[in-house]
């Protein structure tokens, strides 16, 4: 009982991590249009990619999303921070930007294979 209430009060600290970051950086990226300017992406890319985070934080939130939807926007997530890696690391951005990047990004999949985990846990995907 103890170890299952550990593991409840693990994945919302975790998947409360995740949703946060992902509406702080849905909210950077639409306050900092010069700063992802300056990394090549027009301002339309933006736009959408503001949009994407945030529908895909409240998918996240909604308690009857299946887990196999959960699973494309974490994916989606992922694919947008290796892209924001790889922008700031060809744009020739300081270390401490790239390191900071790097850091969120290994935080957040741990974060993510950890709520699968219990996630699939607890909903299993069945393949008939």
């Amino acid at each position: 009982m103890e170890q299952e209430k550990k593991n409840t009060t693990l994945y919302w600290i975790a998947k409360g991590f995740v949703i946060f970051f992902i509406f702080f950086s849905a909210g950077f990226s639409y306050t900092h249009a010069e700063d992802l300017r300056k990394l090549g992406f027009p301002d339309y890319f933006r736009i959408e990619l503001v949009t994407a985070k945030i529908i895909g934080a409240i998918v996240l939130l909604l308690p009857f999303t299946p887990v196999r939807v959960k699973e494309w926007v974490y994916t989606g997530f992922m694919i947008a921070m290796v892209s924001a890696l790889t922008a700031h690391i060809c744009s020739h951005d300081p270390l401490s930007k790239i390191i900071f990047v790097s850091v969120d990004m290994v935080l957040v999949f741990l974060s993510i294979r950890y709520i699968s985990k219990i996630d699939l846990s607890e909903n299993p995907l069945t393949t008939k």
